[in-house]
């Protein structure tokens, strides 16, 4: 895919390159492409009415994108002075069906407070010609620097949320004011896609769509414990009955019989046991693809969340595996998820980048990594 960001700073920064090049290099870490247009660099100025040379280029690269990104610096709750001379150049009638269609991440900064009415302004403007903003970052210069890092996590969570949704390639159609009559019905002939107001509210992102739930149950009746043989196959044998007599499959329930039976495995013994997550990941190592390692050195952060959640890190090293039950004091990357998720990546139901792009797995740093990873290791079972 590719986006197209346009950069416009004012007479003060406040910290909007770092902030904007922060967001694209988010994006490029997931593999996208990301054209970088700096109005203040490219001098574009005041539209003439006539003259739309300087902003050709531009607008090539906004109309071939699947997204564009608006960032700008503000002052006095307006957007800056050379964003709001550039979208006068969306009046020419060359120009004029350049956003049509295109999902917008617009970011303000200011350090007065303003940003949130620039930001208003500009979904407007955008609104009005025919594209749609649904990712706002608003940054408040005052109140923390754009190097902090909760500041960074926001913008890195926010570039994220602007990925998914261009991956999940959301149509929208949207009203638009129109000078005849045949214009408004060429409109409404137009199925509507999703209700669309043309004054929009603030809006939020939509709840990520999760996975239907699986009962404990169900997964022991379509999974192993493990691939085994010999004695310790026999011994999996039991563990399976044990758990057959404990638990009976209900409709998303599970029932307990009168007679639990408690089973206790350590940590280190490469069991793969369905109820404890930490178990089944402490087995990684036994999974490990030696030759897809090749000149790899990195450590994965996983904080799993839930019943069955722990935080703790994985350390691939000279073609070498190693799971360490505390939190890395250095990672290149940081997994957050729900245990239930963590343990559906882990056996092949769904790729690590698939959960990603759903919502149901959260990342941080280096995105390279998380294509590597269901490379990286068998599923366990």
């Amino acid at each position: 895919m590719r986006i197209a960001a346009i950069i416009a700073p004012s007479a003060t920064d406040f910290g909007l390159n770092v902030a904007a090049k922060l967001a694209c290099d988010t994006l490029t870490e997931t593999g996208e492409t990301v054209q970088v247009f700096n109005l203040d660099t490219l001098g574009v100025g005041i539209y003439n009415g006539t003259d739309i040379t300087r902003t050709r280029d531009i607008m090539e690269g906004i109309k071939t994108a699947d997204g564009v990104i608006f960032a700008f610096s503000a002052l006095f709750g307006l957007p800056s002075s050379s964003l709001v001379a550039f979208l006068e150049y969306f009046s020419n009638t060359a120009h004029e069906n350049a956003l049509d269609g295109k999902p917008c991440l617009i970011l303000g900064i200011s350090e007065n407070g303003g940003e949130r009415s620039a930001l208003e302004i500009l979904s407007q403007g955008i609104l009005e010609l025919g594209g749609f903003d649904v990712v706002r970052i608003g940054l408040n210069a005052s109140v923390a620097s754009v190097a902090q890092k909760s500041m960074i996590e926001l913008i890195e969570r926010q570039s994220e949320d602007f990925y998914r949704i261009l991956r999940q390639n959301r149509k929208y159609v949207l009203p638009r004011q129109q000078s005849n009559a045949a214009s408004r019905q060429t409109i409404q002939e137009i199925p509507q896609e999703r209700d669309y107001q043309p004054r929009p509210q603030p809006k939020t992102q939509p709840e990520p769509r999760r996975l239907p739930t699986v009962s404990v149950g169900d997964l022991y009746k379509k999974h192993n414990l493990d691939n085994m043989s010999g004695e310790q196959q026999q011994d999996i044998n039991k563990i399976s009955a044990m758990f057959a007599k404990k638990y009976v499959s209900g409709d998303d329930a599970i029932v307990e019989q009168e007679q639990p039976v408690s089973i206790t495995t350590p940590v280190n013994s490469g069991f793969a046991g369905e109820r404890n997550i930490k178990q089944l990941t402490a087995a990684l190592p036994h999974h490990f693809n030696t030759q897809l390692a090749k000149d790899l050195e990195t450590v994965i952060q996983l904080n799993i969340t839930g019943m069955d959640g722990f935080t703790g890190h994985i350390a691939i090293s000279n073609q070498e595996c190693f799971f360490y039950e505390w939190e890395a004091e250095k990672n290149d990357i940081i997994v957050i998820t729900d245990a239930k998720v963590w343990g559906d990546v882990l056996r092949k139901k769904i790729t690590a980048q698939k959960a990603f792009m759903m919502g149901q797995l959260k990342v941080r740093g280096n995105f390279v990594l998380l294509t590597k990873f269901d490379q990286l290791f068998n599923a366990l079972v």
